[in-house]
């Protein structure tokens, strides 16, 4: 059995993240959530997935990943970087942004149950195609 991934979710909502926790606790990822988007880089540590919300006050998604993405270099982090939103304006603009993908269609959590697993999935996948 493949052990399931650390995942940390930031988004400015406690209502989201307790929402998010509970369901993808169910499915057996590690999680960890916060409304903070400056010190968010220490929790990032042993994830395989982060997840940032775009609309948040103080600091909007992309600034949190620039952030985040300097931080990760910085103590040789390689977490995916998913946006998690449900603006269409925003949604297809993820890889300008610096996003690794997006999940679109967020409050569904059923979509995002699966929406991790697919992006967990295609990651271990191309690790493994760079080992070979």
């Amino acid at each position: 059995m493949t052990k399931k991934a650390k995942i940390l979710v930031i988004d400015d909502s406690e209502v989201v993240l307790a929402q998010v926790k509970a369901r993808l606790l169910r499915e057996g990822y590690e999680l960890v959530t916060t409304t903070q988007t400056v010190g968010a880089a220490r929790l990032m540590l042993g994830c395989e997935l982060v997840v940032i919300d775009y609309h948040m006050p103080g600091m909007d998604g992309a600034e949190v990943l620039a952030s985040l993405r300097h931080a990760a270099r910085a103590i040789g982090a390689a977490p995916l970087f998913y946006l998690y939103t449900s603006d269409p304006k925003i949604a297809p603009l993820y890889s300008r942004h610096g996003f690794d993908g997006a999940f679109t269609a967020k409050g569904d959590h059923e979509a995002l149950v699966t929406q991790v697993a697919a992006a967990l999935r295609m990651a271990r996948l191309k690790a493994l195609s760079r080992r070979s």
